[in-house]
């Protein structure tokens, strides 16, 4: 049986028991994660909060916005004072009267944001409420009739990205408003329907060198989408959050590629004004993230607790290319900005057994989706959850359990050949880079003292180390795949104990990360003064002639 009650602040008269009955599936779906609160919004007056759940199509032009926002009587129902008559019918004409002043409300709840954070005016051009039939709306069927809002918004000249977002539950709401945005270009429809809770936004880039065409297929609209994510790095949403997971041979690193909306909700990032974070300001919020995510989320390498080390955090705009180049700080908008944040748990030996513990969560990470990569190995997923908040993982591939393989070159005690000679430099040169597949300084030095004099330990290892570092990359430290030898050129006679040699060779190395690779090899030339030193050929002196890019390229993992 149903019973009506009364919300004695907007003078709305409600009941309680009525169904989700005209809801499509997959709001009706997320509505019941809702339900318990629902519920108690219902019992009462005090937590009561509309459930708004609205259907915007934003249409962008190439100097306008159009949208079409469909809104249920229901809002209508709770919003405005409304009452229905004995027969528990809204009338029509109270309903419509209703729909005009929704305007203001429905202005003020769409933000759409350009490019710089900077919020469209805009203004409501029609109401459509033909949806409102003159007997009235029963009680019953409130969530099958709608309103139809047109609204109109300034942009410009064919804008490259566009942020939607809504406050229709408020900004504080106990029960986040709903609505389903669907964006178009032109007219096309760019991707599916994706559903915003209250204060949770979308971004949408636009190409307008080639404008998209209607797609003859879902084959073809799915052929774009992967276009599309390849071209993106694989980020596909602007507003979702990114969790890469990496088992590498002497370190494990977690990369969390998040919402700066996500991120204020754990915790709250300090700014004069909430619109945007200003450089400065995200010198300290970086400290304060890193504090943040050094606590939780436990990692366990080998039966022993890791401490993180934070080894960044970054906040990036919406141009892909800020986190894939490792673009300089600027000002963001808060609604825009993404946080990268990257934690390294260094292992001194390689991980035969990984624990992993996600404990944060919130209403707009309820689960985080992990992207595993164990070594190179294709990626696979998993789903951190708050019953399920766990990753275990243990290396079956005894391989891979390995020492970088480092070895001392033996002398026999003759004079070597040139071909001898350059053969025991490359073998020298390839050891070097070995040593740097340790992640701790100290164990790179021991495997360092193996190929090099005791004098040159200190400049050798910080001329490989400079090396190795991308700048593209904020300086990550590229891991080496292949040292190759080219050639080399004998310089003066060899001695039993020593000799000098002009050495050619090329050196391909990787930094993954985000879920996307860059690959970069390099030619260098370099003068090596090579000694007899306990029975074993070491490098005395090194000193590098020219160094030269032959290959730089970004891809995504498959």
């Amino acid at each position: 049986m149903l019973t009506r009650e009364n919300d004695g602040r907007h003078g709305i008269t409600r009941k309680r028991g009525h169904s989700f009955r005209g809801i499509p599936w997959f709001k009706y779906l997320r509505v019941l994660t809702l339900l318990s609160c629902a519920i108690l919004a219902i019992e009462s007056p005090i937590l009561a909060h509309p459930i708004s759940l609205t259907e915007a199509i934003v249409d962008v032009q190439q100097d306008r916005v159009d949208v079409e926002l469909k809104v249920l009587v229901e809002d209508l129902v709770l919003y405005y004072p409304v009452s229905a008559n004995e027969d528990d019918v809204y009338p029509a004409d109270a309903l419509r009267k209703a729909a005009e002043s929704h305007r203001t409300f429905v202005l003020d709840g769409l933000r759409l944001l350009d490019e710089n954070g900077t919020r469209l005016s805009g203004e409501v051009t029609a109401v459509n409420s033909s949806g409102i039939v003159d007997k009235g709306v029963a009680f019953n069927e409130i969530k099958q009739f709608s309103v139809t809002y047109s609204l109109r918004y300034s942009a410009s000249a064919k804008p490259d990205f566009l942020t939607v977002s809504q406050t229709f539950g408020g900004e504080k709401s106990i029960l986040p408003a709903m609505m389903d945005c669907q964006v178009k270009q032109q007219g096309v429809v760019l991707d599916v329907s994706q559903p915003l809770l209250s204060g949770q936004s979308l971004t949408t880039n636009f190409d307008w060198t080639k404008p998209p065409t209607p797609p003859k297929n879902w084959r073809e609209l799915k052929e774009r989408r992967s276009e599309r994510l390849k071209q993106q790095l694989g980020i596909a949403s602007y507003s979702g959050l990114y969790s890469f997971f990496y088992i590498t041979p002497y370190e494990v690193r977690h990369e969390i590629l998040i919402p700066l909306l996500t991120l204020d909700e754990w915790t709250s990032i300090k700014r004069k004004d909430e619109a945007f974070l200003e450089v400065d300001e995200q010198k300290v919020a970086a400290s304060q993230v890193a504090e943040f995510f050094g606590k939780g989320n436990p990692v366990s390498i080998n039966g022993a607790i890791v401490q993180p080390v934070v080894a960044r955090v970054n906040f990036f705009g919406l141009d892909i290319r800020d986190f894939a180049m490792n673009a300089e700080p600027r000002r963001v908008s808060v609604a825009q900005a993404r946080v990268g944040i990257m934690l390294s748990y260094p292992s001194k030996n390689v991980p035969a057994e990984i624990h992993a513990k996600w404990e944060t969560f919130s209403k707009f990470a309820p689960f985080v989706k992990s992207v595993i990569y164990e070594f190179n190995k294709p990626a696979i997923d998993h789903f951190f959850r708050p019953d399920d908040a766990t990753f275990d993982w243990s290396n079956t591939n005894t391989d891979q359990l390995a020492e970088p393989a480092v070895k001392a070159v033996i002398s026999t005690g003759a004079v070597p050949s040139s071909g001898q000679a350059e053969q025991i430099s490359h073998s020298l040169i390839r050891n070097v880079y070995r040593a740097f597949d340790f992640q701790v300084e100290k164990e790179t030095y021991d495997a360092l003292s193996a190929v090099a004099d005791g004098p040159l330990l200190r400049s050798l290892y910080l001329q490989i180390r400079r090396s190795l570092l991308m700048a593209e990359q904020g300086g990550s430290r590229s891991r080496v795949l292949e040292v190759s030898p080219v050639s080399g050129t004998m310089i003066g006679r060899p001695s039993p104990g020593e000799f000098q040699i002009e050495l050619r060779w090329r050196v391909s190395g990787e930094v993954e990360h985000w879920g996307h690779i860059h690959t970069r090899e390099n030619l260098y030339v370099g003068r090596l003064l090579v000694k007899v030193v306990d029975g074993f050929w070491k490098l005395a002196e090194l000193k590098f002639l020219s160094q030269k890019r032959v290959r730089f390229e970004t891809r995504l993992r498959e």
